[in-house]
């Protein structure tokens, strides 16, 4: 069930309460997009929408997307997916840090990706970047990566596509990437 608090940012989003983390952020873009300055649906509106109630409604849009997306964060049936055999379902609501705390791996984001039911192509076409690049990533063919700025880019998209925290996705995978650079 939804808190009444979150049935605002749900509905500011056009999203019913079981929105995946796909569709927030999907119907987040969509929305930001709509309300941009140069939107040919506003252009009509003209001085009934004005500036300061367009900014407004993009703040909200903002806010309801920081919001559902910390909210489902927060949900204990979140982390339960990330490892297969990292806890059982019923210890997994009781002590979802466990799985968060494993490393990440190229590996471990694939399996990730795949107990979310998400294909590398749909994770391609959102971030527009190559799907062989998505594979080099997973497989931690390092020599096939960009650098480390560019790197830190993809990893970032991939772990806020899956809904997972992009800072510790970044740092370990890049120690990783950064000990292979050391040795080559």
């Amino acid at each position: 069930m939804v808190k009444d608090e979150l049935k605002k940012y749900f509905e500011m989003l056009e999203l019913p309460p079981d929105a995946s983390l796909r569709d927030i952020h999907n119907s987040y873009l969509r929305l930001k997009k709509l309300y941009a300055g140069d939107s040919i649906v506003l252009a009509p509106l003209g001085e009934e929408f004005p500036e300061k109630k367009r900014k407004k409604v993009l703040d909200e849009i903002e806010e309801a997307h920081l919001k559902l997306l910390a909210a489902k964060k927060d949900e204990p049936s979140r982390t339960a997916f990330l490892f297969e055999d990292a806890l059982s379902p019923e210890k997994a609501s009781s002590q979802p840090e466990k799985a968060v705390d494993l490393p990440t791996t190229g590996p471990s984001l694939r399996k990730i990706r795949e107990k979310a039911g998400v294909d590398l192509s749909e994770i391609s076409k959102e971030f527009k970047v190559r799907i062989e690049l998505l594979k080099s990533l997973e497989e931690e063919r390092f020599e096939a990566l960009p650098e480390a700025i560019y790197l830190k880019v993809h990893l970032k998209n991939y772990a806020v596509f899956l809904g997972l925290n992009p800072a510790k996705i970044i740092d370990e995978y890049l120690q990783r990437y950064q000990a292979w650079k050391k040795k080559k």
